[in-house]
């Protein structure tokens, strides 16, 4: 009879774990359940070869297995409540391992307590009883069953309950995988004050069927369920399932970051934005694109763009929204506008002060290349300082357009005060000539230096057309004898 419900129990175990890795084989939660129940797999395997057995040493070696094979089993446990239920910590390997430690020092113990002859927990060279080997209670017996109790069902069901608390949508698988780890223990327990090997053996038989009802009832192990639910935990923006009546059923880490929904409850959610501070200003633009937008004054002001997706079902039409933090984009808005205001100022004062440069020139050159009527028809401008480039052009084209205006017949240039005379005045010089000449004017120089005589020689700079005078005087008494 105790080996007929040991296989019985091997064959239903076997199924689960098959048929929550026929699922999604690649999904991390669904192998650890394998590992989960294969384990327990192998825990029935052993209490079949030591009830079969008839060889005193082979029940003693089978029976060492039996206490760490346990210890494994509640390892393993505690890693897939972290994995299906807090994704986000159970890739952490520190978190992992942290987890792990107590169980795999518990492991090594009890191994080398029995297979060493060490006797603390159980005295492996105890009497016969019935025929049978008996192995009396070692001196640390009773705390080492203590510490598989807090370690095996206290440790898991403390993991779901702050799973229930940080997640209201996790209660009900919660609550069944609770009861399953407490009438597990409990079976255990008092199978084992009964004596009955047997149904000691498969007193763990409750937990791996309460996995068995949430994976058919809750879909715990859906295809790449693990895979989606660490990515959605990851995501930057804030993703809220709704039901049929708008109340909260799922909140990732960034939209309870954003929106504090832990304790929504039944509320719509539009009633848990208002009591979280949070209005609407969903302006028509906003409408238009499918957008909502919520606003929180505060000490650090908080704005939301909420899109939403239906999903249509049976049982009615649920929602997806998807929250985005838009606070520092209207931050960044507020501050570019800021820029681009500060940046038109700063233009416009460029400008202005461009223009009063240019003005500023402009009355410079008017200064600097003065145009003095001596008679009707006849100009004086006197030339001062250095020509560069712009100067030379300034003056080819103050000159003709002075000669316009004033019907000019002759302008008589005085070189008498410039520093210098290079190829380009002279280029200058035969522009305005050329040019005067077109215009019906004549252009005339005087006050030439030695200095500037002798660079016109030596440079070979040919003035053609250009009457040259010695001196302003000369200069001024040709001109107006000839214009009488």
């Amino acid at each position: 009879m105790n080996l007929l419900l040991i296989i019985l129990t091997i064959i239903i175990l076997t199924a689960t774990g098959v048929y929550v890795l026929v699922q999604d084989w690649r999904a991390l939660a669904n192998r650890l359940f394998v590992f989960f129940v294969f384990d327990a797999v192998a825990y029935m395997c052993v209490a079949v070869m030591r009830l079969a057995s008839q060889s005193r040493e082979e029940i003693w070696f089978f029976h060492g297995l039996t206490a760490p094979l346990l210890s494994i089993d509640a390892w393993l446990l505690i890693w897939l409540i972290l994995a299906i239920f807090m994704p986000h910590l159970y890739v952490r390997r520190g978190i992992r391992w942290l987890l792990a430690m107590p169980y795999l020092i518990m492991t090594l113990f009890l191994l080398l307590d029995w297979y060493a002859g060490f006797g603390l927990v159980r005295i492996p060279d105890g009497l016969e009883e019935g025929g049978r080997p008996s192995f009396p209670l070692g001196p640390i017996f009773a705390p080492i069953v203590a510490l598989y109790t807090l370690g095996g069902m206290l440790a898991p069901i403390i993991m779901l309950l702050s799973v229930v608390r940080q997640n209201r949508q996790a209660l009900h698988t919660a609550l069944w995988l609770s009861g399953g780890i407490m009438l597990s223990f409990a079976a255990g327990a008092f199978f084992g004050e009964l004596s009955f090997t047997g149904l000691n053996y498969v007193s763990m038989l409750p937990l791996y069927l309460a996995f068995g009802w949430v994976t058919l009832r809750y879909q715990v192990f859906r295809p790449s369920s693990v895979a989606l639910r660490t990515a959605v935990e990851h995501l930057p923006d804030g993703i809220v399932v709704l039901d049929t009546q708008r109340r909260v059923r799922f909140a990732n880490r960034a939209a309870q970051r954003l929106v504090s929904l832990i304790d929504a409850g039944d509320m719509p959610f539009e009633d848990a934005l208002a009591r979280a501070g949070f209005n609407e200003q969903t302006s028509p633009d906003d409408r238009i694109v499918g957008l909502r937008r919520f606003h929180r004054d505060g000490e650090v002001a908080t704005t939301l763009v909420v899109s939403e997706a239906a999903i249509e079902g049976e049982r009615g039409s649920a929602s997806v929204l998807i929250l985005r933090d838009m606070t520092t984009v209207e931050q960044q808005k507020a501050a570019l506008a800021a820029s681009r205001a500060a940046l038109e100022e700063r233009t416009a004062a460029l400008e202005y002060s461009l223009k009063e440069i240019q003005d500023r020139d402009a009355l410079i050159t008017r200064l600097t290349l003065p145009l003095i009527p001596l008679s009707d028809g006849v100009l004086a401008m006197p030339l001062i300082g250095a020509f560069d480039g712009a100067r030379c052009e300034a003056l080819i084209a103050l000159l003709l357009k002075r000669i316009e205006e004033r019907s000019a017949r002759v302008v008589l240039l005085d070189l008498t005060g410039i520093t210098g005379f290079d190829e380009s005045l002279a280029a200058a010089l035969r522009q305005a000539a050329d040019g005067a000449r077109l215009m019906g004017a004549q252009i005339a120089l005087c006050g030439v230096r030695p200095d500037i005589a002798e660079s016109i020689v030596h440079e070979r700079m040919r003035l053609n057309g250009v009457r040259l005078f010695a001196t302003m005087q000369e200069g001024v008494a040709a001109l107006l004898g000839h214009n009488r």
